[in-house]
Order: C-alpha cells, then structure tokens, then sequence
C-alpha cells in the first residue's frame, strides 16, 4: 500500500454575519481561517473495511487513536505523528475472553482498559483482548430505578475507579431527557432529569411498520470529554455538565446571537410512510442543528458546530448546508461564532497538537481531515 500522506492543501476562508460595533470587538472567531490538510494512514498490506469505524478514543496528550471495527470483533490502534496502523487487536468470540458481538459502545479508562459493549454484554477488557471483568447492570437489582431502564449498554461509561457507571435513562420506544447513574458497589441508582432538553421531543418524527420504526430529527446524546459528559441535543443549544466523581449538574446556556439557541415550530411524531417520516426530518434540519463538543487541550478551548440543510435544487441535489462554529473557553463563556464556507461539519473528530483531526476515508483507507485554525 502506498505509504503517503498529504493528499490535499488549501486555505479556507470563514465568512461571518455583520455583528455590531460591540460584537466585532468581542468575537474571538471575527478574523478566522483554517488550513486544511487530507492524510491517509499507512496500513500496510492490511485489508478491512475502512468504512466500519464508528466511534474512537483518542488518548489524551499522546498521539494514538484506538477505532473500533464494528461489526469486526477488533480496535485498530492508529498512531498520528506519521499516521500508520500500529496494531490490529483481535477478540474472542467464545470462551473466557468473550467480547461483545458488536463494539456498540467503545470506552477507555485511564489505567488503558478498553469499555466494550452491546445490547447483550459489557466488559472491560485488557490491550491484550483479555476479559477483567463483566459490568452487568441489570435494574431490577438496583435501587432506585424503575425496572424497565433499558439500552444503558449503548451509552454506558465507568468512572476511573470503576465504582460508578453513568448512561442515558432510555427505555424502548419512549423518549427520555434523563440519565441514570449507578452506583456499582452498593447496587443503588438515581435517574436525573433534564428538563433543558425535554424540549427535544418536539423536534422528532417516526414511523413504525410492523415491529420496527425510524427516527429523524433531533436527538439527546452523552458525550465524555476528559472526566465530564457533556449532555446535548440537536435541538437547543443548551447544555447539561455532569461531573461523575463528585456528582454534581451544570446548566449551560449560551448568548448565541447568530444563531437562534432553541428549534421552534410544531412537526408530526408519528407519520404513515418512510418517505414522509424523511420528509419531516429534513424540515426539522433546515434549522440549526447543534453538534456535540470538542475540547482542544492546548488552547484551552471548546468548540461546536451547528449546521443547517437548505433543501434541494430543481434536479433534486441537495443545496450546499449552512455550517456555523462556535468557540468557548474553558468555563464554557462564549468567545466567538461565525458561518463558516465548509460542505460538512467535522465528525468522529478530536483535537490533537492543537489541530482538529475529523476522520475521513480516503481511497478506501483510513484517513483524516486536519483543520489547522488560525484567528
């Protein structure tokens, strides 16, 4: 395989809104631009689906990435400097080291023990794909919680210590602006509501044939950055900080002036047919949609995206979406914000060496889009 890396170079320039007098003094991204750089990662004679990567942990201050296969029983470890596939880590699927089926839910501890879970199973398992230990959270057996709690293994985290879990309150076919956290040692738990993000359910339409159904729109989703999580929905821009070790919530609301902060307007929960449950999630997005966080840890900074979809054309194409970013700082005080001339937000993307890596395939490999901020 050809060992190479930079495959594209270029200048993007972002185009702001005309803020006042007072907002021009105070927005931190008046004057940005990005350098962007395409990479591929070597991986040698290696062959798998480069496409199966849906989730990552990135090690922090180091220069690793661990991506899941999904449907492969395997992590790929990814080093950046020179990018290249380090290892591939295979699992079992039977015996005493059993992993999960599917790597629906992909973590990492501090001590490097890897979370891995699906529907049926959690464990923590060594770098050497060696079960330590089976979590099993069955809610019948804590206090504190109503027994039909389900899906906690799709959004499931353990603190450092492993005394404590945390995950979104789901429960099959109900919508849910709560989470739950256990208390893994005393077989106690407590469900926490959102209230911020109840609002949520207005921004969703499904359609239900026979056993199964579709969602579009708007969803609540948990997100750890370092040892916060960080609870957002599509539909506001408020946001909920949950502190596992000293169990404490944040509210976060934002001035956001270019923006609106919340989603408005009144759309079908239900509808009759897979066409039109697509239709009403695509006039749900031609609002702003917020993305999740990213941290940058050498700025000391959080940024966001927000995009916005404009339709389509007269052949049927889809119109260029609207991307907005947004900067914060470390106490989450807005800095900036402005439009940005991007075709799409990044996504499965992190901060490294102060630069965002969003992770791309390139002719069938792995690979990265760095966006290189300058303000």
């Amino acid at each position: 395989m050809r060992n190479y890396f930079f495959l594209l170079s270029l200048v993007v320039f972002f185009s702001c809104s005309k803020p006042n007098e007072e907002q021009l003094q105070t927005n931190f991204l008046e004057n940005l631009q990005i350098t962007t750089d395409t990479v591929i990662v070597d991986v040698g004679e290696e062959i798998f689906n480069a496409g199966a990567y849906s989730t990552f942990v990135k090690i922090p201050n180091q220069p690793i990435v661990y991506f899941p296969l999904n449907n492969g029983q395997e992590v790929h470890e990814i080093e950046l400097t020179k990018p290249s596939l380090v290892r591939r880590i295979k699992f079992e699927n039977d015996g005493p080291n059993q992993a999960p089926r599917y790597f629906q839910q992909f973590d990492m501890l501090p001590s490097g023990e890897f979370l891995i879970a699906d529907f049926s199973m959690a464990g923590l398992f060594s770098q050497d794909a060696e079960k330590i230990r089976v979590i099993k959270i069955d809610p019948s057996e804590f206090d504190g919680i109503e027994d039909d709690l389900s899906q906690i293994n799709y959004t499931l985290h353990i603190s450092p210590d492993q005394k404590k879990a945390i995950s979104k309150a789901d429960k099959i076919k109900t919508f849910s602006s709560q989470i739950a956290v256990f208390d893994l040692e005393n077989k106690s738990a407590k469900i926490i509501d959102l209230p911020a993000l109840e609002m949520t359910k207005n921004f969703q339409s499904t359609f239900t044939q026979g056993s199964g159904s579709v969602t579009y729109g708007d969803f609540i989703t948990l997100k750890k950055l370092d040892n916060l999580f960080f609870i957002t929905s599509g539909a506001t821009s408020d946001t909920y900080i949950y502190d596992l070790e000293n169990d404490s919530l944040t509210l976060k609301t934002f001035p956001h002036k270019l923006v609106p902060i919340n989603k408005s307007g009144t759309f079908p929960s239900e509808v009759d047919s897979d066409k039109r449950v697509e239709e009403v999630g695509e006039q749900i997005n031609q609002q702003p949609t917020y993305q999740r966080f990213f941290w940058d840890d050498i700025g000391k900074q959080y940024f966001r995206f927000a995009t916005k979809t404009n339709g389509f054309n007269e052949n049927g194409d889809r119109k260029k979406i609207d991307v907005f970013l947004f900067a914060y700082d470390e106490d989450l005080n807005l800095l900036g914000e402005t439009k940005v001339d991007l075709p799409w937000a990044p996504y499965r993307a992190f901060f490294h060496d102060g630069k965002l890596y969003s992770y791309f395939v390139v002719e069938e490999n792995p690979g990265f889009v760095i966006f290189d901020f300058k303000y």
